[in-house]
C-alpha cells in the first residue's frame, strides 16, 4: 500500500488533558472556562466538547504541565456557576497532529492516523480535527511510537 502524503506533523510534549465533565448545556459556558484561562495566561492547546446522554456538556482541554495548578484553581472558582459535576486531569500526555491542505476533502486521512494508533497499540485520550488538521493527545510514553506509526502510514517530509 503506498504511503499518503501529507504536509507534516507537528508534537507538543509536556502537557495535561483536563476534563470539565458534566457542566449545564447552553450559552456561554464555554466561553466563560476558556476567557478566564486566558485571561490569567493559562494557554489552551487543543480543546474538545461534547454532549453527554444525560444533557450535559463535557470539555476536555490540554494545556501545558506548568500550568495545571493554577488552571484547576480558576475552574474551582467557577465550577458552581457552570454545574461542574466533576473536574479530573491525565498528567504526561502530548499532542500529536498531522497537517496538510484540503483535509477536510480527503475523508480516508482522520481514519488512517487512527488506525495507525490502534496498530501501534497506542491509546487516544481525546481527538480534534480541522479543515487542514487532525490531532490526537496520547500519553507523552506513547508520543515516540505514535510518531512512528504516523511515519510509517504517511509520506511525511
Amino acid at each position: 500500500m503506498s504511503k499518503v502524503a501529507i504536509g507534516g506533523m507537528l508534537e507538543t510534549r509536556g502537557l495535561v488533558l483536563v476534563k470539565i465533565l458534566g457542566v449545564r448545556r447552553g450559552p456561554g459556558v464555554a466561553g466563560k472556562t476558556l476567557s478566564l484561562l486566558g485571561a490569567h495566561g493559562v494557554n489552551v492547546l487543543c480543546v474538545v466538547s461534547s454532549s453527554d446522554s444525560h444533557n450535559r456538556e463535557n470539555i476536555t482541554v490540554a494545556l501545558e504541565r506548568a500550568d495545571i495548578d493554577q488552571a484547576l484553581g480558576l475552574l474551582q472558582t467557577i465550577s458552581e456557576e457552570i454545574e461542574a459535576e466533576h473536574i479530573e486531569f491525565v498528567k504526561n500526555v502530548s499532542l500529536l497532529s498531522i497537517y496538510g491542505p484540503h483535509f477536510s476533502e480527503r475523508p480516508a486521512i482522520a481514519g488512517l492516523m487512527f488506525e495507525a494508533m490502534a496498530a501501534g497499540g497506542i491509546d487516544i485520550h481525546a481527538i480534534s480535527t480541522s479543515v487542514s488538521t487532525v490531532s490526537c493527545i496520547v500519553d507523552e510514553a506513547s508520543l515516540d511510537a505514535a510518531m512512528a506509526q504516523v511515519c510509517e502510514t504517511f509520506l511525511v517530509p
